[in-house]
């Protein structure tokens, strides 16, 4: 009886083995020479005929099938590096492939099923799947996803990656795709991404109920929704049209911030120069070290849009103000 320590403990072995075979001192020579043109220079890589079969039905083919036997080149065009890739994993060896770029992922991707070897397509799609992207390169990488179109799975899974990375910076940005991508032959990879963007649906902003985040906007003189019906407390009547909602935070050009807890259009004060004007009351709002709102009473006040330069503002250290932390209306003082 074999243990399952005693057999990984074997595996091991073969594994550096194997790993090592391709060392000239191992004492099995190699049978087959990839000749590689990566661009304008020429490489040679050695390897095995058994070994790349063991893998390989191509390989296996060409080796040792009715037309095979002889054959003791293989030319290829394709990056050494990925070529080399293709090796080391045939032959058990380290596949940290975590540093190269998508590109480089997607031509080690090109030989794994050029030659169909064994377990390789899948190891570059963990790959893929955990590379990170940024918003700087996020349509260059659509891009090259679209180059390897032929390669469909591995196309399509980084595509959906590009999408979902882009539709959660848009739960909080307002993006110009046109400012995402410096060179002319990305803007066909722009214009796929962004059709594919607007397919998804997209979350509202958790505290300001409005897709996109209006976060860093100016509160417009007519407040959010001109055409938003109010009642004659100062509330919004239809409550899937939000006008300014209590709990929205803003914040004033000093940078303080303030929570809104009403709002009144038309509020006339004495000197009649608010006549017509949207009115909201606020509260001034500090946060904790834990990152929870406090909102500050007896620190109230109001803006007159049009008048007060305020601006929405989602960016906090917690979670968005939670409506039950607002004041009752009982307790507005105005």
């Amino acid at each position: 009886f074999t243990s399952t320590r005693d057999l990984i403990k074997m595996w091991s072995l073969v594994k550096q083995n194997w790993s090592r075979a391709r060392d000239p001192s191992s004492g099995i020579p190699t049978d087959v020479t990839f000749q590689v043109k990566d661009e304008e220079e020429f490489y040679e890589v050695k390897a095995h005929k058994y070994f790349l079969s063991l893998v390989s039905p191509v390989f296996k083919a060409s080796f040792f099938g009715p037309l095979g036997g002889s054959t003791d080149t293989i030319s290829i065009n394709a990056p050494v590096e990925a070529v080399k890739a293709m090796i080391n994993f045939i032959y058990l060896g380290e596949t940290s492939w975590e540093m190269k770029s998508f590109e480089e992922i997607f031509e080690i991707a090109l030989l794994a099923d050029m030659y169909d070897v064994v377990g390789m397509m899948e190891t570059v799609k963990e790959c893929v799947d955990k590379l990170p992207i940024s918003l700087g390169r996020v349509v260059e990488t659509a891009h090259i996803a679209d180059k390897f179109f032929f390669i469909y799975d591995l196309s399509e899974l980084l595509l959906s990656k590009c999408t979902k990375f882009l539709s959660q910076v848009l739960c909080s940005h307002v993006l110009d795709f046109s400012g995402l991508f410096s060179k002319s032959e990305f803007a066909s990879s722009a214009a796929m991404l962004h059709s594919l963007v607007l397919k998804v649906d997209l979350p509202d902003c958790s505290n300001c109920d409005h897709f996109p985040c209006l976060h860093g906007q100016l509160v417009p003189h007519e407040g959010w929704d001109a055409t938003a019906e109010v009642g004659d407390d100062g509330w919004t009547l239809d409550q899937d049209v939000p006008c300014v909602p209590p709990g929205c935070l803003l914040t004033d050009e000093d940078g303080i911030h303030w929570t809104v807890f009403g709002y009144q259009p038309g509020l006339i004060f004495f000197n009649d120069e608010s006549e017509g004007d949207l009115v909201i009351f606020v509260r001034k709002t500090t946060f904790n070290t834990d990152g929870n709102p406090h909102l500050h009473e007896g620190h109230d006040r109001n803006f007159v849009l049009g008048d007060d330069a305020v601006y929405f503002d989602c960016q906090k250290l917690g979670e968005p103000v939670k409506y039950h932390l607002l004041p009752d209306e009982d307790a507005m003082s105005f």
